[in-house]
């Protein structure tokens, strides 16, 4: 008798769309001080990455103004060999929803609440933990903290 070789698993669906999954949480600096904003406290969040650098995420957070929000992104990230072989640039793109009522303003291009954002970054992570500074426009910066929960190789 001969043993019938293991048939392939078949691997569908979202989680085997990406590779690793990523948590973020931050803080962000403002360039301005100004008396309608309200602090600007920690903010969280979750990315999905493919190994070919193409990257899937949401932003959760409180804006400056108190006002929950989201950013819904998709982003590509770059080596820089030549600075570090952790070192990298990101370069986001997306919707964020949250700057609403008297602050629909402070976001160009907002429209009920929705408007476009695109976010570069450097990026450090030599191993599982890494770290990230966001480049806010004329905003300000955010420092984040990068875990990569888990890697499918």
């Amino acid at each position: 008798m001969s043993s019938a070789a293991a048939a392939p698993k078949n691997e569908s669906g979202l989680a085997n769309w990406f590779d690793s999954v990523h948590l973020y949480a931050g803080y962000g600096l403002h360039w301005t001080d100004s008396d309608d904003r309200d602090g600007w406290p920690l903010l969280g969040g979750i990315e999905a990455a493919r190994n070919d650098r193409h990257r899937f995420g949401i932003s959760l957070f409180n804006n400056s103004f108190g006002q929950f929000s989201q950013y819904y992104y998709y982003g590509y990230q770059w080596r820089l060999p030549f600075i570090s072989e952790s070192a990298h640039l990101k370069l986001t793109g997306g919707l964020i929803y949250g700057y609403v009522d008297q602050f629909e303003d402070k976001l160009a291009l907002n429209f009920n609440g929705w408007a476009p954002a695109i976010i570069p970054s450097i990026v450090w992570k030599p191993g599982r933990l890494g770290f990230e500074v966001a480049i806010l426009g004329d905003a300000g910066l955010i420092f984040l903290i990068c875990y990569e929960v888990g890697h499918r190789r």
